[in-house]
């Protein structure tokens, strides 16, 4: 039998063919760089915003801890600055108060020598008594001095008797105290009494002393040590 003959189109020529597999793989390893630089690019930008993250929370991080050392460099400061004021006011108030003892006891001391004036401090002690009558809800008053006051004033009491304006009866006791200067004024009843005393005195204008001496000396120092530290 004859072999018959293969219809004409239904063939297909070896060039074309080897056309089209090159075209296919052109067309595969185009596809694949492709995909290739895609995936490279997006690493890139996984790489990028990673490391834009980082630093930013770097960043972020150096700043908290730049605030935090700020804070604490400020906390420090003002813990030092609140330590020295401290010392300041302690050393301030240690003088004032040494000063004002020194006054004080400048005022003894003049007291002490006023009472070896014998004229000048008789008379004080006279205004002393006549200050104290009216204050004596009694028609009887008792007069008190210390021991030294009441050898030299008690010869002339009879002549001070005639000089007090007053309607009151006044005796003087022999009863004598230790106090250094002065005088106590008393009712017949001893239940009310008029301290003249230099001690006495001196305690009820204690607290005036203390505020003069303070406001003589140191409102001044006061007022700067306010503007040094911005108050």
């Amino acid at each position: 039998h004859a072999i018959p003959s293969r219809p004409e189109g239904r063939g297909f020529p070896r060039k074309s063919m080897n056309i089209t597999l090159e075209a296919l793989e052109q067309a595969l390893l185009q596809r694949a760089n492709d995909l290739a630089s895609e995936y490279q690019q997006r690493a890139q930008r996984s790489r990028d915003h990673l490391i834009e993250d980082e630093n930013e929370r770097l960043q972020l991080r150096e700043e908290r801890e730049i605030m935090a050392a700020k804070i604490a460099a400020e906390r420090i400061y003002r813990a030092q600055v609140q330590s020295h004021q401290l010392q300041v006011q302690k050393k301030l108030d240690q003088l004032r108060w040494q000063l004002i003892k020194n006054v004080i006891e400048e005022v003894k001391n003049e007291l002490n020598q006023l009472v070896e004036q014998e004229e000048r401090y008789q008379r004080h002690v006279f205004d002393f008594i006549q200050y104290s009558l009216p204050f004596i809800n009694d028609k009887g008053v008792i007069i008190e001095f210390n021991t030294h006051d009441y050898q030299r004033f008690a010869p002339q009491w009879p002549h001070w008797l005639q000089q007090f304006k007053t309607d009151k009866s006044l005796t003087l006791s022999e009863q004598c105290h230790p106090f250094s200067g002065g005088v106590l004024v008393y009712n017949l009843d001893r239940d009310m009494r008029i301290d003249q005393t230099f001690e006495g005195r001196l305690e009820r204008l204690a607290e005036t002393v203390y505020q003069w001496v303070a406001e003589q000396f140191f409102s001044e120092l006061s007022h700067e040590g306010d503007k040094l530290h911005a108050r």
